[in-house]
């Protein structure tokens, strides 16, 4: 709230006599021997010169407006006076302003009003400015302002101007966790071009390029039948390192680099690689809703911003503290007056929890995949998503959103001939790019919600372990409005009789729908409230990107959206992670990471550090722990089926992985969980889920691997987290499995 020093102005209210402060400041003038007019006293000028000053510092111009002289109103209409001050205000950013009166004279029909002004701003900080006057004359209206541009600042005559001239410093780079550059603040592009009549092998180019631009074959492919045979276009941009790596590659496959206009390098705030784009954001100019926003913070109209990611939610840091002067110039260039001035203060780095290398790996794993599986699945998937975390702290070591973007097209000096189609591409795309599916991608758990539901029978002591059930092909239950329920394995066999920990190893749906009959009989809430205990359909409490909650049915809420009372059909959805529950990959990675390290949930973080390069860091990150309340042996208990997923003969992932092992050379053991979750619609296929931590003794990393509309999670999922793992561990990569290219064969679950 803005406030008016009002220690002089009290005493100006008595109508009668002068006030305190006129005595104080009439001096020598006081008994210059001027006849004041006895219509018009001094003490009345003062009160005038107080509603004025009150009035200016409420923002009130209509009030200011009808105390200045008719000679003032003629010069300037009411639109034109409020201008005027509004426009110094947002030049000075002015938030508030105090005033005092310090003294007033009497000469004839003018009373000179002296006080001072404290401006309090957002960019400058105070700014004072004392010795004042303000002059009144007698009007028949009574005293009033003689007023002029002057009485707003001193030297602001007609034709001067107030200019803030700004000064920005340096944006801050943004690493990875061992200081490898993702984001260079004064980075070089190479810009690749192409002209497709002197390539001499097409296929083998785009071979090359999908994997130097992490790009989809088909991608590239439509890119460039856009052009002409003769046309030179732009087909990309990469790291100078890159490029080198790759320059007589690119000559003998792509006929890049024989002619000097096949290359170009530009200086600009590079994103290597195009890596996590949807954590790392991006920067573009500040836009109309956002001008009087980063104007009071000192941006200049033009500035660019982060608007996504990292780069909008450390903004503060990167971006630093803008400089400036802020003077009065003269019509003709010369500054008549400094009044404040702020130095620049240099951005700052932002270290990243996520491993550059890693971060790569995953990512051109997701684009090899997507290639190889052209023919059958890759079609029909719009995307997938993967996270890396760590058991012991919650970093997140590598998050991918698959497909991504390029983060520099949204920066005004990207190359691309027509940068605002190419985004207006990337927010109509059927594929949805710009959509973060780790943090907003709303899903159905399939299978993998059964560590919840084992969780929940273990803990509740509604099923001890050596519950044994014969898991036949089918199920049915008097209450449930399905006749019968059909196991995934239907058709094929049935996994026979089995105890608590082998149904999750083997994924026998009616183990778990007969359990879920008998979790509904103690509590109907009590399946979703362990869900909520173990991360899902929850906050995950991370505050750098915007997620979605996600949704767990249960019984309030179905009635209440449907009117329908909670029975055995919506239980028996639940326990296997159908129905209409969504939740993200990263709550699926934080739920695993829990698993694994025995019960501790962990806030996910992104930043591990802050700083100036060679100082202090003024922000370390550390981690933030959750525990569930649940008996660590039960955690053991799940941790033990699910690497027998990948170790027993019937494991539902095992024929993934059962050529990776050699026990005596000790290679770390994977162990996970399959998931594959319907849609609903028959003729749409299903998402695949593999989760996953290793080694098996002493976990240090968990993952969550989720590919949309693919095949079964052992099928898709569960390679594609091999291939991870190969790559954390720096271990040849094993052969991608042949059903990618000749269709989905349900060898597992």
């Amino acid at each position: 709230m803005r406030i008016i020093n009002r220690a002089c102005l009290v005493l100006l209210a008595l109508a009668v006599g002068l006030s305190a402060c006129t005595d104080a400041g009439s001096g020598s003038g006081g008994s210059s021997g001027l006849k004041p007019t006895p219509q018009l006293t001094l003490a009345e000028a003062d009160r005038v010169a107080t509603t004025f000053l009150t009035a200016w510092q409420d923002g009130d111009y209509a009030t200011m407006y009808s105390l200045i002289s008719v000679n003032s109103r003629d010069a300037y209409r009411e639109t034109d006076f409020a201008d005027e001050y509004e426009y110094v205000a947002e030049q000075m950013t002015t938030d508030s302003l105090t005033a005092t009166i310090t003294g007033s004279l009497r000469q004839g029909t003018t009373a000179a009003i002296q006080y001072d002004v404290t401006f309090t701003t957002n960019f400058f900080g105070e700014i004072l400015d004392p010795g004042r006057t303000m002059r009144l004359i007698e009007t028949p209206e009574g005293w009033r302002v003689a007023w002029s541009r002057i009485d707003i600042l001193e030297d602001l005559a007609a034709g001067a101007r107030l200019d803030r001239r700004q000064t920005l410093p340096g944006r801050g780079n943004i690493y990875d966790r061992n200081g490898n550059v993702l984001v260079d603040q004064n980075g070089r592009a190479v810009g690749i071009r192409l002209v497709k009549q002197e390539i001499p092998n097409m296929a083998s180019c785009l071979d090359l390029l999908s994997s130097l631009l992490r790009k989809e074959y088909g991608e590239l492919e439509a890119a460039v039948a856009q052009y002409n045979s003769d046309t030179l276009f732009l087909i990309g941009e990469t790291d100078p390192d890159t490029f080198q790596n790759a320059e007589q590659a690119l000559r003998s496959r792509c006929a890049v680099g024989d002619d000097p206009n096949d290359t170009f390098i530009r200086t600009t705030r590079r994103y290597y690689g195009e890596l996590a784009p949807h954590l790392i954001g991006y920067i573009g100019q500040i836009q109309p809703e956002q001008v009087a926003e980063y104007s009071a913070k000192g941006y200049p109209s033009g500035a660019l911003i982060g608007q996504a990611g990292i780069e909008q939610a450390y903004e503060e840091y990167l971006a630093g503290k803008p400089g400036g002067k802020l003077v009065i110039v003269a019509p003709s260039g010369e500054t008549l007056r400094e009044i404040a001035e702020a130095d620049p203060e240099p951005g700052q780095s932002v270290y990243l929890s996520i491993d550059r290398d890693l971060q790569a790996a995953v990512q051109d794993a997701f684009i090899e995949a997507y290639n190889y599986a052209s023919p059958t699945w890759g079609y029909t998937s719009k995307g997938g998503a993967a996270v890396v975390m760590e058991v012991k702290t919650g970093e997140i070591l590598a998050m991918v959103s698959y497909p991504w973007f390029d983060p520099s097209l949204f920066n005004p000096d990207s190359p691309v001939w027509d940068r605002v189609s190419a985004v207006q591409a990337l927010q109509s795309d059927l594929r949805t790019p710009l959509v973060n599916r780790v943090t907003n991608g709303g899903y159905p758990a399939g299978s993998i919600f059964k560590i919840v539901s084992t969780v929940a029978g273990l803990d509740s002591g509604v099923y001890p372990a050596d519950t044994w059930y014969t898991c036949t092909a089918v199920w049915s239950h008097p209450e449930d409005v399905l006749e019968q329920r059909t196991d995934w394995i239907y058709g094929t066999g049935a996994h026979g009789t089995i105890n608590f920990p082998q149904a999750l190893t083997y994924s026998c749906d009616p183990y778990f729908w007969e359990l879920s009959v008998a979790l509904n009989a103690e509590d109907p809430d009590l399946l979703p409230g362990y869900a909520y205990k173990m991360g899902l359909g929850v906050p995950t409490g991370q505050d750098v990107l915007d997620e979605k909650v996600g949704y767990i049915p249960n019984p309030e809420d179905t009635f209440l959206r449907t009117a329908a009372q909670w029975g055995i059909g919506d239980v028996a959805n639940l326990v296997i992670g159908q129905g209409d529950m969504l939740i993200t990959p990263l709550q699926i990675a934080r739920m695993t990471v829990a698993v694994a390290n025995g019960g501790t949930l962990y806030k996910p973080l992104f930043v591990n550090r802050i700083g100036l390069i060679g100082e202090e860091p003024v922000y370390e990150a550390e981690p933030v722990p959750t525990q569930i309340d649940v008996d660590a042996d039960i955690f053991a208990l799940v941790r033990e089926a699910m690497c027998q997923v990948t170790l027993d003969p019937n494991g539902t992932a095992r024929y993934m992985f059962e050529d990776w092992y050699n026990f005596q050379t000790n290679e770390p053991i994977v162990c996970g969980k399959t998931g594959t979750a319907q849609t609903g619609l028959e003729t749409t296929k299903p998402h695949a889920w593999f989760v996953a931590f290793t080694p098996r003794d002493d976990p240090e990393i968990a993952i969550a691997v989720m590919v949309e509309n693919s095949c079964e999670g052992s099928e898709v999922a569960a390679p594609l987290t091999r291939r991870i793992i190969e790559d954390y561990y720096g271990l040849p990569h094993g052969e991608l499995p042949g059903l990618w290219q000749t269709g989905c064969i349900h060898l597992g679950e």
